[in-house]
């Protein structure tokens, strides 16, 4: 049968695409909480982006070379280091989405049963992926451009061409996306059952992103401390970053255009490598499709083990456990924002520690290591225990089968709050020997935070499990694999950072307030409101947990609807 191309059919799958993402947003579905929650982030985030941007701009367009300062040239290394920096994020968004839309796509299958050629659905796809590539593109271009022309006059060719850039960058990030995707899937297909190997490269690349993470916030900590970043720019550092920006492409030829050198050459080259990167976008991401197609027809089998006896009888309390910990490590995304995260918090305890007690001895005089302490501990041991507030509803429908065991209730959940305390009290027993070994806090501080984290770590996870519980809606996926966080994670991420900062600020500002009074011998006092109120939380979390549970459980069905 000829494949014939309709562009009727490619109107209708973007509109079902388009549907499909509306569907998120209906009543029933939508998490209102978690969108207003993440939209604040956001507009935070890019607010703080802009001041910091801005204020780096005007540090490093101020750095003189052979004694000169040339904002021009500045301008051009910085846009081109600029834009190298969106690409490569362009480009890892891009693998993404098409490792999303394409291998893990679930309609693929379905509309291969339909009367719609495979080149119609490759050009639907192909037009989605790239309307995914082009919001990333104005969202980062046009934040970097106007930011820069709000500190350097720029005439009106400048916002010109930042327009036309962002149709033009989707392409390239696009085509490279396209060549490193089929790599990235066999890699991923490798490593689909090697747990543990894929366990430890998560965690290590995830501590290395964060590392750099530090690295920015310590830059962030010397243009607010001072000219110190100013003075990091010497003539050796320059002069490496003017031969570095000078074969970065094509992010060069970009910033030529926006300052006018080089035009002709530049949108020459340009304009070649947007069709050569069409083309490529074209044939790669084709070529990619139709073996999706044929990988979904044959079964899409990859691996054949040898099936295992289980050996021995275990306790319920104990299968339970083993259950869980199997399902969320042998689930790639649980493994990572369940461990992976819960590994590296110890190391984001402790760089945020060294820059943010360096921040507050700069511009008060005072040590607040301890408070300090208390605070971050709490807050990234709320942010890591995440992964409780789906105990139930990650189950899926197995939790329909573990009901129907002759187990008692309070087996089925403890069994879930005991596998969180442990990952959470070996994460906080790290991050306090950390802290406790660098000198920031002495061993009775290092007591209180860690029995503190502890208790407010078993109120969230008590109160994130029965929350779950109360609103479980479990995943029409195949795997059963929660796709998409609800309205329960934002509301427990919210509940723990609100925690956090009630306990670490109150015991900050009252550490404040006594030495401005220079009044001395009011440690018992901190003791003794991070104890209790850690305490008390805990104890009222504890007390909705199981308040009324058995009967809850008794009448559980339909997803846990009420």
């Amino acid at each position: 049968m000829k494949d014939k191309f309709s562009f009727k059919h490619v109107a209708a799958l973007l509109k079902k695409q388009l549907r499909e993402r509306g569907s998120a947003y209906r009543k029933g579905n939508f998490d209102a909480f978690g969108f207003i929650i993440r939209w604040a982030l956001v507009i935070v985030f890019l607010a703080v982006f802009v001041i910091f941007f801005g204020r780096f701009t005007d540090i490093y367009l101020s750095v003189k070379t052979d004694g000169l300062v040339r904002v021009q040239a500045r301008l051009f290394e910085l846009l081109s280091m600029i834009y190298t920096v969106i690409l490569i994020f362009m480009i890892i968004g891009g693998v993404g989405q098409i490792n999303g839309r394409l291998f893990d796509a679930d309609d693929i299958k379905l509309l291969m049963g339909m009367p719609v050629g495979a080149s119609t659905i490759f050009v639907s796809k192909l037009i989605s992926i790239y309307f995914g590539q082009l919001i990333i593109s104005i969202a980062c271009v046009l934040v970097v451009s106007v930011t820069v022309a709000a500190h350097v006059a720029q005439g009106a060719t400048f916002f010109v061409f930042t327009a036309l850039f962002c149709f033009l960058l989707p392409l390239i990030s696009l085509a490279i996306s396209a060549l490193i995707s089929m790599p990235y899937h066999t890699v991923k297909q490798l490593l689909k059952d090697k747990f543990l190997i894929r366990f430890i490269l998560v965690t290590l690349v995830t501590a290395a992103l964060f590392y750099l993470y530090s690295v920015i916030l310590g830059a962030i900590r010397d243009m607010l401390l001072g000219d110190s970043l100013k003075y990091f720019f010497n003539e050796q550092v320059m002069d490496f970053l003017q031969r570095f920006t000078a074969y970065l492409y094509p992010a060069v030829w970009f910033s030529n255009v926006l300052l006018g050198a080089n035009l002709l050459a530049s949108w020459l080259w340009l304009t070649g490598i947007a069709v050569v990167c069409l083309i490529i976008s074209c044939l790669v991401i084709h070529g990619l499709m139709r073996w999706v197609m044929q990988s979904r027809i044959a079964g899409n089998v990859n691996f054949i083990h040898k099936k295992k006896e289980v050996k021995g009888n275990k306790r319920p309390f104990l299968a339970l456990m083993q259950k869980d910990f199997l399902h969320i490590f042998r689930t790639p995304s649980y493994t990572f924002s369940y461990f992976s995260i819960a590994v590296i918090m110890p190391l984001m305890v402790y760089f945020c520690l060294t820059i943010g007690s360096s921040i507050i001895q700069k511009l008060i005089g005072m040590n607040c290591n301890f408070e300090v302490s208390i605070f971050l501990t709490l807050l990234f041991g709320a942010l890591t225990n995440i992964f409780c507030s789906t105990n139930i509803s990650r189950d899926g429908e197995m939790f329909y089968s573990v009901k129907a065991y002759p187990v008692d209730y309070r087996q089925v959940f403890f069994s879930k709050i005991f596998l969180c305390m442990i990952v959470a009290s070996i994460s906080q027993l790290i991050t306090v020997v950390l802290i406790l070994s660098t000198g920031y806090v002495g061993w009775g501080q290092a007591f209180l935070i860690f029995v503190s984290g502890l208790l407010c770590s078993f109120a969230q996870i008590c109160f994130a499990t029965r929350y779950d519980f109360n609103h479980a809606k479990f995943s029409t996926e195949e795997d059963g694999e929660i796709k998409e966080s609800g309205n329960t994670v934002s509301v427990i991420i919210v509940i723990g950072m609100v925690t956090a900062f009630l306990i670490g600020g109150s015991v900050l500002l009252m550490r404040l307030m006594f030495a401005l009074r220079f009044v001395s011998g009011y440690g018992f006092i901190t003791y003794l409101i991070v104890g209790g109120f850690s305490l008390a939380v805990a104890a009222l979390s504890y007390i909705y947990f199981i308040r009324n549970l058995k009967n809850r459980y008794r009448e559980f069905s339909g997803g846990g609807q009420f």
